[in-house]
């Protein structure tokens, strides 16, 4: 059985048109290259591009771009926003290990939550935001 389906594979193989192959490698091949800070990467006209990240961003930015599709309805058991008895419990073990948490992740909530280019300080200022009561 197995001598059966190399004959087929390989009749397969050779029915492939000339230059199929250079078309499919041509169209898969990657589109860039990964060039490391301190390595050669080739001159100017092949310099990385560089990607501006907004930092600094206030915790109510963070909170709208980031937290609120969950922490506003407690989707995935998120604790909701502006509850402070729900997130009591979360403040006891302290702020810094509430930014570990929300940096790594946690039962459904994925690493950064769904803010990938934060800042520690950022995701401390949604924190912060999100458990302090609303302004009236």
């Amino acid at each position: 059985m197995a001598v059966t389906g190399t004959v087929a594979a390989t009749a397969l193989a050779q029915s492939v048109p000339a230059g199929t192959v250079a078309d499919i490698e041509e169209r898969t091949r990657p589109f860039g290259e990964l060039c490391l800070e301190g390595e050669d990467c080739g001159g100017e006209e092949s310099a990385p591009a560089v990607v501006a990240v907004p930092t600094g961003r206030s915790g109510a930015d963070v909170y709208a771009s980031a937290c609120k599709i969950c922490h506003e309805t407690g989707l995935n058991e998120a604790p909701k926003s502006f509850d402070l008895e729900a997130w009591a419990s979360r403040l006891e073990k302290g702020m810094d290990e509430l930014v570990r948490v929300s940096r790594e992740g946690l039962n459904l909530m994925p690493p950064m939550g769904a803010c990938m280019t934060c800042s520690d300080d950022e995701l401390r200022a949604a924190i912060e935001f999100m458990t302090t009561a609303p302004e009236d």
